[in-house]
């Protein structure tokens, strides 16, 4: 399901009604307080009477778009409403002020480390949405070699440089049967990478079983090849870093002490992690509204995240969480550029040149 998409089955609006309630959301995003006919009449030049806004008021109300404990109080944004804001406004593109500077600024390409990306990501997406940011870093269902390099050690050592095509590096220390020169050892890498370049686990095993990969040195190197790449695989999540709880909490909807106690609590089990695993498109940005949600716990909440990587599924995740009177446009905004500058950054991401 994706969750991103109108509901089918929310009431239509018409035009005027649209208008009023999209006005409705975006003050309480922006005060967090009730929004009253008297408001929306002085403040907006709707050119109807106050008496009118309060008829259409009533009206979304029992359409489910908004709450009102009583007929003169103020109205506040219901889950649909909420919806219904993100289909009309959130596709817009509102960036935090020099956001694309700050991201440049913050993510350092020349690092070449996907973990040190994710989390500089989580940092500057909190700062920016004033909410709880998360960044996976990137892990693909099925393990795939890239390129392995080996580098003469001492003696009969030498150590196995295993690149994936997730940007991930792995090293092994294999040995030798004899005192094997480096240029020996990059010509059996050389060969090597002709054969294995772009295979899975599976496909490394089919080959080691064909015996098209001949000689000690090319069996351990493919050996140990096969084990680091399993042991990726076996691995059951991504590697994940939260920034901005502080920001988060900070809103009024976590000043008492057992609405902070709860969203902490949410981050200690898996509820945040599972709902990554319906991971969109990449480019697609989701939107998650409180009730929403499959996972209980997170229904107090909205989630806005986006999948970033490389097109042949080495993905990660970049989102905020906050209450759900959260500021959809920009969040949406940002996790939108954040996801495609991390993609182009793992997506050209390639092994260092002492390795070529």
């Amino acid at each position: 399901m994706n969750e991103s998409t109108a509901n089918p089955a929310a009431p239509a609006l018409n035009t005027r009604r649209q208008a009023l309630l999209e006005i409705i959301v975006s003050d309480y995003i922006e005060t967090a307080a009730p929004v009253s006919s008297q408001q929306l009449a002085r403040r907006y030049e709707l050119r109807v009477s106050p008496a009118t806004i309060r008829n259409d008021m009533a009206e979304l109300e029992e359409m489910g778009y908004i709450s009102r404990p009583h007929t003169s109080a103020g109205g506040v944004p219901s889950d649909p409403g909420y919806r219904f804001y993100v289909e009309r406004a959130g596709q817009r593109n509102r960036l935090p002020r020099h956001f694309q500077e700050r991201v440049r600024d913050a993510i350092d390409f020349d690092e070449a480390d996907p973990a040190a990306w994710a989390r500089s990501a989580a940092r500057v997406l909190a700062s920016a949405v004033h909410n709880l940011a998360i960044a996976t870093t990137v892990k693909r269902a099925i393990a795939r070699v890239k390129q392995v390099q080996i580098v003469h050690l001492h003696d009969r050592e030498a150590l196995l440089v295993v690149v994936m095509q997730d940007a991930q590096l792995r090293q092994r220390i294999i040995h030798l049967n004899s005192d094997t020169p480096q240029d020996e050892l990059t010509q059996v890498a050389n060969r090597l990478n002709q054969l294995i370049g772009g295979l899975s686990t599976a496909e490394l095993r089919t080959l080691w079983d064909s015996g098209a990969v001949g000689g000690h040195l090319f069996t351990t190197a493919l050996t140990e090849t096969i084990r680091i790449l399993s042991d990726e695989e076996r691995k059951e999540t991504r590697e994940r870093y939260l920034n901005g709880l502080g920001h988060m909490l900070s809103q009024p909807e976590f000043q008492s002490g057992r609405s902070a106690q709860d969203a902490a609590e949410v981050l200690d089990d898996d509820s945040i992690t599972r709902i990554f695993d319906d991971s969109p498109r990449p480019a697609e940005v989701r939107v998650v509204i409180g009730q929403e949600s499959h996972e209980e716990h997170l229904r107090p909440y909205s989630v806005v995240y986006a999948t970033y990587g490389a097109p042949d599924g080495a993905t990660g995740v970049i989102g905020t969480m906050g209450p759900t009177r959260m500021d959809y446009t920009r969040s949406m905004s940002s996790v939108r550029y954040l996801a495609a500058f991390l993609s182009e950054l793992v997506q050209a991401l390639e092994p260092s040149p002492q390795w070529q």
